[in-house]
């Protein structure tokens, strides 16, 4: 990886823009890099994909210089160290609940001495080649974009500490699941909860990181999420963006008569 795109961006202080890509699909993907997304989350956790297709995703984002994300569904290192060999930009990871949780993710992401990711440069993310052997694991720790998902009440309570983990890059909170721990499972703009994410997100800001979350549906939503103050912005998801632009309109067109 030479460039980070998303990255650079986010150090720069620029609102970013991409969804959640659960459809697997490489052509899907490619369409919504095409379309101009700064990044596509390929979404391990609930998204039909193979690990061993990854880098066909990469491929078909950085055609376009969109930067690739993988959420993985766990702190598993073995997964964490395939989707990074294939070239993801970044690894972003649900559940957490600690800083202990986070410094761990952050180690299993980052080579030695800030991690222990295992070592190979005859990766696609190595260039395939051992050639720069000497400056690639530096450069993969400067350049891979970290996140973790605050998806729980108890990940709130420990949000200052979390925040002081060195290495993380972005926050993102997770509305669906925390609007559950509140008892209103779907409800996401919800008076409530935004009060309970605009405080993380003024904290995460603080802190000097950058923060995400909910599942915007509209240029409306958008905005109103860029007032919290949140520069990471998932746009939809894939499978919604498909099947909401064909319902709405045969919903619109099949009662019409001549």
């Amino acid at each position: 990886m030479k460039k980070n795109f998303v990255k650079e961006k986010i150090t720069d202080g620029i609102p970013v823009f991409g969804t959640w890509n659960t459809l697997g699909s490489p052509m899907v993907t490619e369409v919504m890099a095409r379309a101009g997304l700064d990044f596509i989350i390929i979404d391990f956790e609930h998204g039909s994909f193979s690990i061993s297709e990854v880098h066909n995703y990469v491929n078909a984002c950085e055609r376009y210089s969109c930067s690739p994300i993988v959420r993985v569904p766990g702190k598993f290192d073995w997964m964490i160290q395939q989707v990074l060999d294939q070239g993801a930009h970044g690894v972003i990871l649900p559940g957490i609940e600690t800083s202990q949780d986070v410094r761990d993710f952050v180690e299993a992401v980052k080579f030695k001495p800030q991690g222990h990711r295992g070592f190979t440069p005859h990766t696609k993310a190595g260039g395939f080649t051992n050639i720069n052997t000497e400056t690639y694991p530096q450069e993969a720790n400067d350049l891979t974009l970290v996140g973790v998902i605050i998806e729980s009440v108890v990940a709130l309570n420990n949000l200052d500490s979390i925040l002081e983990v060195e290495g993380l890059d972005i926050v993102y909170f997770g509305a669906y699941d925390l609007s559950l721990e509140l008892n209103s499972p779907g409800d996401v703009f919800g008076e409530e909860l935004i009060e309970m994410i605009s405080s993380g997100v003024n904290k995460t800001i603080k802190a000097g990181k950058c923060a995400g979350g909910f599942v915007p549906q509209s240029v409306e939503k958008v905005i109103s999420i860029m007032d919290l103050g949140i520069r990471f912005i998932t746009y939809n998801v894939d499978s919604a963006i498909l099947y909401h632009d064909i319902h709405d309109v045969l919903k619109a067109v099949r009662g019409h008569s001549k």
